[in-house]
């Protein structure tokens, strides 16, 4: 069975595994994200450990999955890095394929771990369906009739961009009360804190394993927010399912209890009678398991007859 090097590069770490073609990972590796490195030096650790997790077996591809979009001519981030500021303005997938000597093909994280859980996952069932990746950012897809949807030059859509609150504060494009400040990892932490200063929770981790008020309030305000703009997806796009993923979503069940009490206030109940909220079945691993499964698909279309 062919296998490729998945890479998922986010805000606190960098995962690396060889991705089989059924979706196993079948190694893997993970390193801190260090902000401080340039370009250069970066590339070579992400190499170094992508050497590593494939040892042993002949992968025919790397994928790499990161926030932002990319130029599909050249692989060149051109946008949405606030997040990987190193990676700007270069193209990652040049560096990594002199370095490994493999094809290399990037997609925005979100994009890839829709993929994943297209192919592998929970979406499997649902013709359309939306995965919120909730971590250090808020990202994640849609998918309908089994293609994940990007812009015409393959834009990933911003989906932590969506203002919540007009009047909320701005964020780093100057946009108010997004769904991703309000709502990513910092915004549970930041809710916590307005209610509780003089003990705040170090981590998101460690706020679901409170048992008090103030922790309790938290929580239910932030699910709120994630079931406002979940609510506004399912009543533009029709969704069977929403299924939530990203380091945040390690929380469990409630987590989802906690958003599913408030999808009723912000969502049409027919629709809302006809979708599912769910796990994503693939966790952490979905974002370079999408990006594997990209570069496996490369590999195929390069085969004599593929084209």
């Amino acid at each position: 069975m062919r296998s490729a090097i998945g890479i998922d590069i986010g805000g606190t770490a960098i995962k690396l595994g060889l991705v089989a073609s059924d979706g196993r990972v079948l190694a893997r590796r993970q390193f801190p994200f260090d902000r401080a490195l340039g370009f250069e030096a970066l590339a070579d650790a992400i190499a170094t450990a992508a050497k590593a997790v494939a040892t042993g077996h002949a992968a025919v591809g790397v994928g790499i999955s990161t926030p932002g979009y990319a130029d599909r001519r050249d692989g060149t981030l051109i946008d949405g890095t606030a997040n990987v500021p190193a990676l700007a303005g270069r193209s990652l997938p040049a560096a990594l394929g002199s370095r490994l000597g493999l094809p290399a093909v990037i997609e925005n994280d979100g994009t890839a771990a829709t993929l994943a859980e297209l192919r592998f996952g929970a979406g499997k069932a649902f013709r359309r369906f939306a995965l919120i990746a909730i971590g250090t950012g808020i990202g994640g897809g849609i998918a309908i009739d089994g293609r994940v949807v990007t812009g015409n030059a393959g834009e990933p859509p911003e989906l932590g961009a969506m203002v919540l609150d007009a009047e909320g504060e701005r964020n780093y494009s100057s946009l108010p009360g997004t769904f991703e400040h309000l709502a990513a990892a910092d915004g549970f932490l930041a809710a916590h804190r307005r209610l509780s200063p003089a003990d705040p929770a170090p981590s998101v981790a460690a706020l679901f394993q409170r048992d008090d008020a103030a922790a309790a309030a938290a929580i239910d305000a932030t699910a709120r927010r994630i079931a406002q703009a979940l609510g506004s997806m399912i009543n533009l796009l029709n969704l069977e399912a929403c299924l939530l993923g990203g380091g945040v979503s390690e929380a469990g069940a409630s987590l989802l209890d906690a958003v599913g009490r408030h999808l009723p206030d912000f969502t049409w109940p027919l629709l809302l009678a006809r979708c599912r909220l769910l796990p994503a079945a693939l966790g952490n691993d979905a974002g370079l398991v999408g990006a594997a499964a990209l570069a496996l698909d490369q590999a195929r279309s390069t085969e004599p007859g593929q084209a």
